[in-house]
């Protein structure tokens, strides 16, 4: 475009925009009013869950808004009463305006230009409140009368409809409210993608939008009569994308699966979809608000200069600045772009200074706004791993600032092209447009020029195509026909360097002092060796020695062979853990002390794994997880592709301990009783001694065994001895049958017969004693009686007991009588 075009034209726009500012509005609305008010015929919006070859992203005629606390939203529709509107707020809180046929119902294009209540002539809306916790963007769906595609009847933009009874409204519109309720704001409400229907196929769309993109810029897109009848379109940063997710640059012969970012998915690193507002964007809309289902969305931000630098890094794959390990991990370069564009880096392997040798590794592909990731693998040029070392890279990007793309799906025909404004930004307004319709099958009147990849201005060649007043077979029929703007930017190089690493970390062997295991109680030592086979230094190779809670009163002591140390020592009741620093070709070996405690009732198995985890961005050929999280689980590590299940990384060591012969408690039985010993664990019952006497053991390798031929009082010490020879010890005493109790004791002091003592009576713990003299009186108690009466301050004569035997079983058993005492 010449100079003297571009500055009659911007004159020319300046002009109209300034009119437009003064012409008085009838009334404030953001939806339908805006679309029709610029002539043409109304475009329906398309409300259905429905998809078919030429409306392959169906929405409920969702459009979104931005709201601030205690502001209103406002809310109607044509088909309101027979449909309903819903609305999600940020927070998950869902409303509806039920199926009033008042409140929430636009009844004819008066009330459309006039918008809600209280503007004049306006209609009733569904109104909602918003709380602090519903801030952020709202989504409303407009939900029809039924779900009916029976096309409507055309009607002028600026006429009175016939509410269409399928899958069509007619009027919409989301209006907020400010805090004080004083007055309308508009540039609050956007879409991600609009369906709309005209009803004939020979009448024209002249729609405007205002689009914002996520790098700030700002859009005028004017529809400018296009006549696709049943049409959809939306904005993004692609069009229409290669196999490799690049933008390819091109309009798509067929809708089927179209290889294109769906616009009501949320955006991703590459695949942004910009927001299309029926007013130009408010100024103080955020640059994030929260969205519905959790999350946020960008929204206004002020334009990058394409031509700004750049800082690329480079991390590890697992995230270590400026190192990688060798393959499969590699690692990553990573930039902010203020625009879309491409990239070359290259590697020099052969560290010749030269970045164009057949072995060094070339990487190339398309740039995108904001946040870019170039994954390196960690192969040369030739398809080799490159080696551990220190290696310079440089990183060539060239920005496609700005760059739009707005693929329109299913329009047959758009004569008078569209106009698109680019409104902000360096050289705005900037009107060039491109395109390549190279693939489309020609059907009607083609675009021309076909292909147009040099640029020309959308108020000259607004990329036109079909025939005036042709049917439905024309140019864009089924077709995506994609039209583009960007700017070109000088290209910015940066130098990098990185390290590449990979060492071979090994644990030896597990060895112990118990190789056959041992009794419960018994103290262990393991020992084993951890190495670095290289070639690359380790610093924070993470050990650990895990051991289940059995293993008790456990100490770690170790020596190093070469240049290693140790630090963040870590000991809890069920493992150890170190940080290992090892020089190529260093080890440690370590020594661990611990005693064996019992797991419940059986047997003790105690098995310990003893194992050196990588680093981050350290390769070890035979444990590591090629994926981008840090290592931290060992036994992931060692079973990962591509090296397999099984490395020299861990060790385990498993012994089986017997557990202590669990005799119970002693005994107590009567003379000639039969007393059963019970063990839950094997093992073999023995006499020790032949003290009182010797006894019979029925069968002494039984868990339970009888014994027999306690005919002597006294006590009897036995023995229950493991495979292990582990030993626990049981004593069995035995009482007499009967007590002898004396009829006389003379307490005079002569260290004889002081006391009433009753022979036996200490075998039968806990039997009381009650002492009556001849008027009926007690005069002595004991209710553990010890042999202890002597019959201290009482007189000489006769006196009555009461003894309450407590017998081995617990029950007692009263004998009475008569003693008595002589001085």
């Amino acid at each position: 475009m010449s100079s003297l075009f571009r500055n009659r034209f911007t004159k020319h726009l300046c002009l109209i925009l300034l009119v437009l500012a003064l012409k008085p509005q009838s009334g404030t609305a953001e939806g339908s009013k805006e679309l029709n008010a610029n002539g043409g015929n109304r475009a329906f919006l398309v409300s259905t869950s429905s998809v078919d070859d030429t409306n392959p992203f169906p929405t409920r005629g969702t459009v979104k808004v931005y709201v601030k606390e205690n502001e209103t939203l406002n809310v109607g529709s044509s088909a309101q009463g027979d449909g309903t509107i819903n609305l999600r707020a940020p927070n998950g809180a869902t409303y509806t305006s039920g199926n009033s046929a008042t409140i929430g119902f636009i009844k004819d294009r008066a009330q459309e230009k006039a918008g809600p209540l209280p503007n004049i002539n306006g209609y009733t809306p569904y109104t909602h409140v918003v709380s602090k916790d519903e801030v952020g963007v709202w989504e409303v769906d407009f939900i029809p009368k039924s779900n009916s595609n029976e096309s409507p009847k055309s009607v002028d933009a600026n006429a009175d409809w016939e509410n269409p009874s399928g899958q069509y409204i007619a009027a919409f519109d989301v209006s907020v409210r400010n805090a004080t309720n004083t007055a309308f704001l508009t540039g609050r409400v956007y879409t991600n993608v609009f369906l709309g229907i005209l009803g004939a196929f020979d009448v024209g769309f002249n729609g405007i939008f205002y689009i914002l993109t996520n790098d700030g810029y700002q859009y005028r897109f004017d529809n400018n009569g296009q006549a696709g009848n049943g049409f959809s379109f939306f904005v993004n940063n692609k069009g229409f994308r290669q196999a490799d997710g690049t933008a390819s640059y091109k309009s798509v012969n067929s809708l089927k699966l179209p290889n294109i970012q769906d616009p009501r998915s949320a955006d991703t690193q590459t695949d942004i979809t910009h927001k299309i507002f029926f007013n130009a964007p408010a100024a103080d809309l955020p640059a994030t608000a929260n969205v519905p289902g959790g999350g946020s969305t960008w929204l206004l931000t002020s334009p990058v200069d394409p031509s700004s630098p750049i800082t690329p890094t480079f991390t590890g794959t697992e995230g270590t600045a400026n190192v990688a390990g060798t393959a499969p991990l590699g690692g990553k370069y990573a930039f902010t772009a203020s625009k879309n564009g491409t990239y070359l880096i290259a590697i020099d392997v052969n560290k010749n200074g030269v970045y164009t040798d057949a072995i060094d590794r070339k990487l190339t592909g398309n740039v995108i706004a904001g946040q870019n990731q170039v994954t390196w693998d960690g192969l040369d040029g030739l398809g080799n791993k490159v080696p551990a070392g220190s290696y310079n890279s440089n990183v060539n990007v060239t920005f496609f600032g700005g760059e739009v793309h707005f693929p329109f799906l299913d329009v047959e025909r758009n004569v008078n092209g569209i106009r698109l404004t680019r409104l902000n930004g360096v050289a705005s307004p900037d009107f060039t447009i491109y395109w390549d319709d190279s693939q489309i099958t020609t059907a009607g009147t083609p675009s021309n020029p076909l292909v147009n990849l040099t640029g020309l201005p959308s108020v000259v060649n607004g990329h036109a195509w079909g025939t005036p007043g042709a049917g439905f077979v024309d140019f864009g029929d089924q077709d995506g026909i994609d039209t583009w703007a960007y700017i070109a930017a000088v290209p910015v190089n940066n130098a990098l360097a990185f390290r590449v690493q990979e060492a071979d970390l090994e644990t030896t062997a597990i060895t112990t002092n118990a190789p056959a295991g041992g009794c419960v109680g018994q103290t262990i030592n393991y020992t084993f060796s951890v190495r670095n086979n290289g070639p690359s230094d380790v610093a924070g190779a993470k050990f650990s020695f895990a051991f289940p809670a059995t293993l008790t009163d456990v100490t770690v002591a170790s020596t190093a062979t070469g240049t290693s140390t140790v630090s963040n020592e870590v000991k809890t009741t069920t493992g150890y853990s170190a940080t290992l620093t090892m020089l190529n070709g260093a080890s440690r070996t370590y020594t661990i002390t611990g005693k064996i405690a019992a797991a419940g009732t059986g047997n003790t198995t105690v098995a310990v794994t003893a194992g050196i985890l990588r680093m981050a961005d350290l390769t070890d050929p035979d444990a590591t997880n090629p994926d981008a999280a840090p290592p931290t689980d060992a036994a992931a590590e060692c079973d990962a592709a591509p090296s397999g299940t099984g490395c020299n990384n861990i060790k385990t060591n498993s012994l089986t301990f017997l557990a202590l012969p669990d005799v119970g408690t002693d005994k107590t039985i009567v003379q000639d009783e039969v007393a059963t010993f019970t063990d839950t664990n094997p093992g073999t019952w023995a006499q020790v001694g032949s003290t009182p006497l010797a006894v019979l053991i029925a069968t002494p390798a039984a868990l339970t065994t009888t014994v027999t031929g306690f005919k002597d009082v006294g006590k009897y010490q036995f023995t229950r001895t493991n495979a292990a020879g582990c030993i626990q010890t049981l004593m069995v005493t035995v009482v007499p049958k009967s007590l002898d109790i004396p009829t006389v004791f003379t307490p005079n002091g002569d260290g004889k017969n002081d006391t009433f003592n009753i022979p036996g009576i200490t075998s039968f713990p806990g039997s009381q004693l009650i002492i009556i003299n001849r008027w009926g009186n007690e005069v002595y108690r004991s209710n553990d009686y010890q042999n202890t009466w002597s019959g201290e301050g009482l007189t000489e004569g006769v006196y009555y007991y009461v003894l309450n035997k407590k017998e081995v079983s617990g029950s007692f058993t009263t004998i009475k009588g008569w003693v008595f005492l002589k001085r």
